[in-house]
């Protein structure tokens, strides 16, 4: 009980800005049904990241497993209706435990063994059929349509992190989803979809260097344009300190964790096309593109970090700070590999170690990383560490 509660009121309540249709799901779910085991298994999952308590683990994969054959039951009879002539689309809250259920995985990753479990894409597929078989004119409905547009989000992450490409299925929804979600982040869904999909042709040699420095650089204009039309009211404003954890004598204090999360999205791709340029195009002027977006990464932690940058802050580090902690883990990351500054890559390191000292265990792990393997993909960091499960 005890792990749940932390999940609804930190997680859900406080920090996630994706699971708004969870509480009205829950108030009319039964006590014994799959939504309740889907939160229990997925509470658990959480306080064993959140606290470093590997031996929850056995608990929560218990729980997972009594949620998973539920959820399973409740498909089965909903298309047993279907093949005897009545009409039964899968109900909101099955979907709505789907995503719990990949949020589960996503979140265990960091307790286990290097590679993607076989269930992580399943589940995410599983739930575009169910989306897929329901006509556009549903996503008129708030409820419907916010559980498509976590579904199209959580699947394109899935596949960028197992290498894979956006199936048409996925671009197809999305594309009807379209006249319903108009934001920023919606927007760099679309702009990470076509970057997985490049990614994906890189891997598999089916394109030219030629058209692949071409495509990176018509990226890094769409990206840097996308980032410039975010809304003014989720703007940072500028703190200027000489604290010593300050780089550059300033920070940035952003409205919120999320705006803050969506920014560094957005640097995280324009760095990672910054590479693919510098890779190909060896003369290129991208360099000072790569210290402009690396030291925006850097001014978005000391936020975080320092007790006076906001009233929450606290040391020891709050649950709440050592979430949005974990929500720069992988920017700092990218930051970190691609900048050829010496001391602004030992600032990193030092913010991490001090992360890490504060109980942030994954800070470490990424610390390490930079240290000795950097040339590893952001991606398979973003994954191991358990951060896919970890974005507001």
């Amino acid at each position: 009980m005890v792990s749940r509660n932390a999940f609804l009121c930190l997680y859900i309540d406080r920090y996630s800005y994706g699971f708004d249709t969870l509480a009205p799901l829950l108030a009319t779910a039964s006590a014994s049904g799959h939504l309740q085991a889907s939160v229990g298994a997925v509470g658990l999952a959480f306080m064993a990241l959140l606290v470093n308590r590997s031996d929850l683990m056995p608990l929560a994969n218990r729980q997972y497993s009594v949620a998973i054959r539920a959820v399973r039951e409740a498909i089965r009879i909903s298309q047993q209706l279907v093949s005897n002539g009545t009409p039964k689309p899968v109900s909101d809250e099955t979907l709505q435990s789907v995503l719990l259920l990949d949020l589960y995985e996503k979140l265990t990753m960091y307790h286990q063994s290097p590679g993607l479990p076989g269930s992580w894409l399943s589940h995410l597929q599983g739930a575009l059929g169910v989306v897929q078989a329901r006509p556009s004119t549903d996503f008129r409905n708030s409820t419907t349509c916010q559980l498509a547009g976590r579904t199209v989000i959580a699947l394109t992450i899935s596949c960028g992190a197992a290498g894979v490409p956006i199936p048409e299925a996925l671009q197809a929804v999305r594309r009807d989803l379209d006249s319903y979600i108009r934001n920023s982040k919606w927007t760099f869904i679309g702009l990470l979809m076509t970057i997985v999909n490049l990614r994906a042709s890189m891997r598999s040699a089916v394109l030219r260097p030629d058209d692949i420095l071409k495509k990176a650089y018509e990226l890094q204009d769409q990206l840097a344009l996308a980032e410039s039309k975010i809304p003014r009211s989720w703007r940072p404003h500028r703190v200027t300190s000489h604290q010593k954890f300050i780089l550059d004598h300033y920070y940035d204090v952003y409205p919120s964790h999320y705006a803050t999360q969506v920014f560094n999205a957005f640097r995280i791709l324009r760095l990672e096309m910054c590479s693919i340029i510098r890779n190909l195009h060896p003369s290129s002027s991208v360099e000072e593109t790569i210290d402009q977006v690396t030291r925006d990464i850097c001014a978005t932690v000391p936020q975080f970090i320092l007790p006076e940058a906001r009233s929450g802050n606290a040391v020891p580090f709050s649950p709440l700070q050592m979430l949005e902690c974990r929500g720069v883990l992988i920017a700092l990351y990218e930051a970190g590999q691609m900048t050829t500054d010496m001391h602004l890559r030992e600032w990193i390191l030092q913010r991490l170690a001090y992360m890490a000292d504060n109980g942030i265990k994954a800070a470490r792990d990424v610390g390490h990383i930079l240290t000795f393997t950097p040339e590893v993909d952001y991606w398979t960091v973003f994954t191991m560490v358990g951060s896919c499960g970890i974005t507001a």
